[in-house]
């Protein structure tokens, strides 16, 4: 077994594909050091600029929170860049993404970003399977599979030691890239190469490790099945845009049907009668208690008011907070079609480690939650009074005794008195073990990937003809 496998990854090591790969490698990884290098400056100096503004000022009414800068993005992006860079937090935990503070890529919103887990599950997929594809069936095609199995080697040992070729002359390019890109940023950002990084770095390379093997055990299955290994190859490549591209785009299109999501001019159109309903609705009442002569007073008038106004924006809140749960369900559910490709849950497992996606994003607005507790206690201190609101403001009037009363959506009060004390939003980033947990069942899923396909791939060879 240790003669064939240095066999073939000596043929692996000195062919071109190789070469072309490891200068290919290096090449991208750079760029991605680079790239990244460059990006993380300018948003951790907006960043540190953002707050340095914000946080000397506190505001009893409305503050803004900001997103720290992630220094693992060059991992897996995940999105990140694409997301609101800031949220807006008020009375009674109510928080939304600040449109001031979004910027999104509205030129080229479908070109990925050249981080590792892009490189690794596009480049190197395929490398692997340019490896694979003709490791039975290229033997077969020479007349040489039958003179190497006629030796006492054994059919598990000569696949086995096909597929040790195939990972290692993979994994030789990879390390070459990773180490490169790792030096750029150790060179250029030295602050963010902590211990906690090099454990992500290290936990995506066994990840990518798994990940690249379950394109071994394919390469090797379909090469035993197919004798021509022309034929070997286009039956992998189609494999390969199915899993890369096929199943991710159909899976956002069964989101879309399966998932009952009322479009934006849908949201809007129904948001009309819901304000009727529970505000206006609530303020003409009022003026018709007026006229019975249930109301008599400014002070009666405008403290009903007050309430109905407090209901409407509560019943706004839950109107919002609806709207975006089913959007993230249509997301979530998109995302778990989509796990039916193992690059998907190469992906999202990536994600995890890099603390980008969607796992990301939940991280920072459990933050934000637990923020708006102690935010509401000191405004509770200093004012005396929750007062909650949404994205919308009312105004109204009526008439008492002939006087016109203006009525307003009630609005948090403005403190002026000393705020030194004023509670500071920190951002707590979820701890490797935590990410690892987000990652778990994509881990467990490349796992049963890797299982089926080597099963598959031994089984078939056992039973393949040599000849």
């Amino acid at each position: 077994m240790k003669t064939i496998i240095k066999r073939e990854l000596l043929d692996h090591l000195q062919s071109i594909q190789f070469i072309v790969l490891l200068v290919f490698s290096i090449t991208l990884f750079s760029a991605n050091g680079i790239i990244f290098a460059k990006k993380f400056r300018q948003v951790d100096s907006t960043f540190q600029q953002r707050t340095a503004g914000s946080q000397p000022h506190p505001d009893t009414q409305i503050i803004f929170l900001f997103r720290q800068s992630n220094p693992y993005l060059f991992l897996a992006e995940g999105g990140d860049l694409d997301r609101p860079s800031a949220y807006f937090l008020m009375a009674k935990g109510y928080f939304s993404a600040s449109s001031a503070f979004l910027s999104r890529d509205y030129k080229l919103p479908d070109i990925p970003k050249l981080d590792w887990s892009f490189i690794i599950k596009t480049i190197f997929s395929l490398y692997v399977i340019l490896l694979g594809y003709a490791a039975v069936s290229g033997e077969k095609e020479e007349g040489t599979l039958r003179l190497v199995l006629s030796n006492p080697v054994g059919r598990v040992r000569f696949l086995a030691g096909k597929y040790i070729a195939i990972l290692c002359a993979a994994l030789v390019p990879l390390l070459a890239g990773c180490l490169v890109s790792s030096v750029i940023l150790a060179i250029v950002l030295p602050q963010i190469l902590t211990f906690d990084t090099v454990s992500r770095i290290l936990f995506l390379l066994l990840l990518s490790a798994a990940y690249l093997s379950l394109f071994a055990f394919l390469s090797l299955l379909v090469s035993s099945l197919i004798r021509r290994s022309s034929i070997a190859l286009l039956v992998l490549l189609a494999v390969w845009v199915v899993f890369i591209v096929l199943i991710p785009d159909i899976s956002g299109i069964l989101a879309q049907k399966l998932a009952k999501v009322p479009s934006d001019y849908q949201t809007a159109k129904n948001l009309g009668p819901f304000v009727q309903k529970e505000v206006w609705d609530k303020i003409n009442g009022i003026q018709a208690r007026i006229d019975r002569g249930e109301l008599r007073t400014e002070e009666a008038v405008k403290a009903e008011a007050e309430k109905a106004y407090e209901s409407g924006q509560e019943k706004l809140r839950f109107y919002e907070k609806n709207y975006e749960d089913s959007v993230a369900q249509r997301a979530r559910l998109a995302r778990d079609l989509s796990r039916l490709s193992p690059i998907a849950l190469f992906q999202y497992a990536a994600d995890d480690i890099a603390l980008s996606g969607i796992h990301g994003e939940e991280e920072f607005l459990k933050n934000i939650s637990s923020y708006s507790k102690i935010y509401d206690a000191y405004v509770m201190k200093k004012t005396g009074k929750l007062i909650s609101q949404s994205n919308w403001m009312f105004s109204s009037s009526v008439k008492v005794d002939g006087k016109s009363i203006d009525l307003h959506s009630p609005q948090p009060e403005a403190y002026r008195g000393d705020m030194s004390d004023f509670p500071k939003f920190v951002e707590r980033p979820a701890r490797l073990s935590e990410a690892v947990r987000y990652a778990l069942g994509d881990i467990a899923g490349l796992l049963v990937w890797n299982i089926l396909l080597a099963g598959l791939a031994f089984s078939m060879f056992l039973r393949s003809d040599v000849r």
